[in-house]
């Protein structure tokens, strides 16, 4: 552990004073790219989360709050609510098939928590447009990725679920930054999410709940309070990070690396080392299904063509292949996402993951009981991690060969990007299963919108098309 000397000050603020001073014309142009990258992403998994049923019920709860109307509900027909009830109301579609972008090391969903809020508040100031939309994204994802980063061990040994607790220091810092926070100002948004951070494990040990995929609703309208707080005047708590009663110390038993926090702030933005998933299930799936799909990619191979698929796992992917009753789709969709057998039967089944095979039971039923039998797994210690392991995959073919491949760095981590065509590919497929159908015409609007949104005074043409 390396916390902070005695008389140094808090990290919280060396942060504040960087999210403060640093302007879009700041930002590396890679930078810039992975921040636009990272929002067409997301806006295609709100868009995928809209027909789903908890999403139905908290956009109905939200809208009977009423409000101002100065922020668009994504995919509602043009509803507008006030900004925290639009956070709540898109950030719960976000989740609901674990598609969201990830930071591999961190282990977070950085976009899911800073995106909703600056759209929202961009929207509602009226006079924010692209760039302050792309700076306060890239600023947040590279401060949330950062607090994760610095936490040490392994995350299970906390009771506190990583993303939305790390993730509300993002949606904060991005939500202030669009209203044109101070330092002062954004230190005390910082303060004043401290005492609303929040989230454990349960909702992913105890299946059934809707907390695991409506999460990003719930969590980050707060980082929305917390800025329009600190922006009226409210003072937020102090040594937010370092203190005694700060965020390491009280969620983490001072378990952290100050170094890792605020080292190279401002120089190596942590926003252009996030990964898209290709597949929306958990990433800790990915390396499998990476091995898979190439495997049957390399070699044009059908699914009659195989015979049996052994995947070779470390500890943590072992605890993943469990057993999955018919009838699990819809209600426990979110659960079958973090479930490797079932993951691994839906590729060889599809050669992907379909959408639909989370809506549609007999979809689902049909990878049950076709695809899971051929599926099988072993242990091998070798393979053990620390969080995303790597993968080694034995393909057994109808005609007696066998193919193998191995993966330790899944599709679409920067290390093994996704093309600009499976990119843009998912967003329309995210697009199409809207609860109102996007055309791929018009999908392909946003993501031009999107690729131009530093050149956009206001962000009304993109909300516009999102409604």
């Amino acid at each position: 552990m390396q916390s902070k000397n005695s008389g140094e000050p808090d990290a919280a603020i060396a942060i504040a004073a960087h999210l403060a001073r640093t302007r879009y014309e700041d930002l590396p142009a890679s930078v810039v790219d992975a921040a636009k990258s990272s929002i067409l992403d997301t806006l295609g998994c709100v868009l995928a989360g809209t027909p789903c049923e908890d999403v139905v019920a908290i956009r109905k709860v939200a809208g009977a709050w009423g409000g101002r109307a100065s922020s668009t509900l994504i995919g509602s027909g043009g509803v507008k609510l006030p900004a925290a009830s639009a956070v709540l109301g898109n950030g719960a579609a976000i989740h609901q098939f674990d598609f969201d972008d990830t930071h591999d090391v961190a282990v977070m969903h950085p976009s899911s928590a800073s995106l909703m809020p600056a759209l929202a508040l961009a929207e509602q100031l009226g006079n924010a447009g692209g760039k302050a939309v792309i700076a306060a994204v890239a600023l947040a994802n590279d401060l949330s990725s950062r607090v994760g980063l610095a936490t040490t061990g392994r995350m299970w040994n906390h009771p506190w679920f990583r993303a939305p607790v790390i993730g509300l220091f993002g949606a904060t810092a991005a939500a202030a930054k669009v209203m044109g926070a101070s330092e002062q100002q954004h230190l005390h948004a910082l303060g004043l999410t401290l005492p609303q951070v929040s989230g454990t494990w349960a909702s992913l040990h105890h299946k059934g709940s809707s907390v695991r995929s409506i999460r990003d609703g719930l969590a980050y309208r707060n980082g929305v309070l917390a800025a329009e707080l600190a922006m009226n005047g409210l003072r937020g708590d102090s040594e937010v990070f370092d203190g005694p009663y700060g965020f390491y110390n009280a969620f983490f038993r001072g378990d952290y690396e100050r170094a890792t926090l605020l080292e190279d702030l401002g120089e190596r933005y942590e926003t252009e080392r996030i990964s898209l998933k290709p597949w929306p299930c958990i990433r800790h799936l990915h390396t499998a299904l990476t091995a898979v799909l190439e495997l049957m990619t390399k070699h044009d191979l059908a699914f009659d063509g195989i015979q049996s698929v052994m995947l070779h796992l470390g500890h943590i992917n072992v605890d993943r292949c469990r057993p999955v009753a018919l009838g699990s789709v819809p209600e426990n969709h979110i659960d079958l996402a973090g479930n490797m057998h079932f993951a691994v039967a839906a590729a060889i089944r599809h050669r992907g993951i379909p959408l639909a095979l989370y809506h549609d039971t007999a979809l689902a039923d049909d990878v049950i009981t076709r695809a899971m039998p051929k599926v099988q797994w072993q242990y091998d210690a070798a393979l053990d991690g620390h969080t995303f392991e790597a993968t080694r995959v034995e393909m057994t073919l109808t005609n007696g060969q066998i193919l193998a491949a191995r993966c330790d760095v899944a599709l679409g981590h920067p290390g093994n990007p996704m093309s600009a065509g499976q990119r843009i590919g998912k967003f329309v497929d995210c697009a199409a299963a809207a609860a109102t159908p996007i055309e791929k015409r018009e999908a392909l609007q946003i993501v031009d919108t999107v690729a131009q949104l530093d050149k956009l005074a206001t962000i009304e043409p993109l909300m516009r098309l999102l409604a």
